[in-house]
């Protein structure tokens, strides 16, 4: 059986919104807690610490990462509202070539499903503010295909599995593109094939070990790559 679902995550898969949306995190986490920390929390501590998390799980790590109580509505009050703000004042760009091979995948049978662990209005926020102009376009991939994490966040699997549940499909007729080990843990929790991507990624060589230790199947750094990695797939599924 063949895939016909790609499950994509986005915050630096599909569009570069961590560069903005995690120091603006960074910022506020240092404002309210400088003082019960040895040292302030980094962008290179966060990347290294705590990819690919965000809201309560991140929350309850940081909690134990320096023994302190991170309270969630107060670290994250009006974040959303802030964070549009930013988006629309900076613009958002969008992994090079990202459309050209969706619209391509999508003349050979693929679908699309957006799987994220943050808000849906942010994806379509970043979308809206696109650089290169193209936020609607990438948004008509996925018609009433988005889901969000909510309280239960990546790494746990549970988003991937109501997304293949309501989609009606089973594990083997989808595949999943993340970029942070959090993400590849959750697809590949759900029994999942995964890619991952490494187009945003700060030191791709180091990212692409993390990824396929925690399953990925293997890696690249441009969209463009990714069809014939799909059709890799297929045939050893075909094969198995």
């Amino acid at each position: 059986m063949t895939q016909t679902w790609l499950l994509l995550d986005f915050d630096n898969c599909q569009m570069a919104t961590e560069h903005l949306a995690v120091p603006a995190l960074i910022n506020r986490f240092n404002e309210l807690y400088r003082s019960q920390i040895p040292s302030e929390l980094t962008f290179e501590d966060f990347k290294t610490h705590f990819h690919g998390q965000s809201r309560e799980s991140l929350c309850e790590n940081l909690s134990k990462h320096y023994n302190i109580k991170v309270d969630y509505p107060t670290l994250y009050e009006n974040r959303e509202g802030r964070l549009m703000q930013l988006l629309q004042s900076t613009g958002v760009e969008m992994a090079d070539q990202l459309v050209e091979t969706l619209e391509a995948l999508q003349k050979v049978g693929f679908r699309f499903a957006f799987v994220s662990n943050n808000p849906i209005q942010r994806g379509l926020a970043a979308m809206r503010y696109a650089t290169n102009g193209q936020g609607d376009r990438l948004a008509r991939f996925f018609g009433t295909a988005f889901f969000e994490a909510g309280d239960v966040q990546k790494p746990k699997p549970d988003v991937y599995l109501r997304a293949i549940e309501q989609l009606g499909i089973i594990p083997e007729q989808c595949a999943a593109v993340e970029d942070s080990p959090t993400g590849v843990k959750a697809a590949v929790g759900a029994g999942i094939r995964t890619f991952g991507f490494l187009g945003f990624a700060d030191k791709p060589e180091e990212m692409a070990m993390k990824l396929k230790e925690n399953g990925a199947d293997t890696c690249f750094n441009n969209w463009q790559e990714l069809p014939d990695l799909l059709l890799s797939q297929v045939e050893k599924t075909k094969v198995s």
